[in-house]
């Protein structure tokens, strides 16, 4: 038996088990994807697909322009990928607690729309959409999860931590990472504070000047004035604190901010509350 026979056979079984019997309110009228695939016990971060874009072969090569490579079996499937997704949308409400992230390639926009509403009506409580584009031809991203986000500010306000960092989203596609750490270089140059930046690592070192870290010390509800010589000394001794962006996502950024030194909490609880409101004000109010 062929590999294509042996496809359809499954593809066959698969349809009579599931094509009738409607499972948790979810009824069907194609075969499920992940169902049968994923043990009970399993746990995964995402899911990641590449569907069949097409109905038929010859739908496939209609537009050179978007053409792609490959056999009849990788790029054609009934109802071409709007009905190939939809059934991962379908799996994804019954396995909701066994993926934090479902992903899956688009290829024409015009459905793009139509399965974000389909991923909103499963009950999604996270969507996301991206594109990518690559010489002539355009593809787009889709993600959904049915897991809260969770909390990823942590208030500036908040005396006696080391590390704070905040999220933002929602980011144009020529916003990168590059982009928000040259704008939080501009934030500190503008607030006289000294700082050396490493593209490479997409981060931002921070120093204090001897009367920043005293004054900083000498308001810090948590130092004392006694001693404050000694600490200023270790407080003005290589980086006072540091900045870090990662992407999480494309249009999802993670700014971090560590401190080096406990005795300059205070300002640094501070600083890093005005950069937030700065990004977000400069990134986040753009993509509206």
């Amino acid at each position: 038996m062929s590999c294509s026979s042996e496809s359809e056979a499954v593809v066959a079984e698969a349809a009579r088990e599931n094509s009738l019997e409607p499972v948790d309110g979810v009824v069907r009228s194609k075969p499920s994807i992940l169902l049968g695939v994923v043990k009970d016990s399993e746990i995964f971060d995402f899911c990641m697909c590449n569907p069949p874009f097409f109905e038929s072969i010859e739908e496939a090569g209609l537009n050179p322009k978007t053409s792609c490579g490959g056999t009849s079996e990788e790029m054609v499937c009934p109802g071409g990928e709007q009905a190939f997704i939809t059934r991962i949308i379908e799996d994804s409400v019954l396995l909701k607690n066994s993926f934090r992230w479902f992903t899956s390639m688009v290829g024409r926009k015009a459905n793009l729309k139509i399965l974000v509403s389909k991923v909103r009506e499963a009950g999604a409580s996270v969507v996301k959409t991206t594109e990518f584009v690559q010489g002539q031809t355009a593809r787009w991203g889709l993600a959904w999860s049915f897991i809260a986000p969770r909390k990823m500010v942590i208030r500036s306000s908040t005396p006696g931590k080391n590390n704070h960092s905040f999220m933002l989203q929602g980011l144009r596609r020529e916003y990168g990472a590059f982009q928000v750490l040259k704008s939080a270089e501009t934030f500190f140059h503008a607030s006289n504070l000294s700082c050396k930046t490493d593209s490479s690592l997409f981060s931002i070192d921070v120093t204090l000047s001897d009367e920043q870290a005293q004054a900083a010390m000498l308001h810090d509800e948590s130092g004392s004035v006694e001693g404050s010589s000694a600490m200023l000394h270790s407080a003005v001794t290589g980086t006072s604190f540091c900045i870090s962006v990662f992407e999480q996502m494309p249009g999802t950024l993670l700014v971090r901010g560590s401190l080096s030194n406990k005795a300059l909490s205070g300002i640094f609880s501070s600083t890093f509350s005005q950069l937030e409101d700065t990004l977000k004000m400069e990134f986040q109010s753009k993509a509206r």
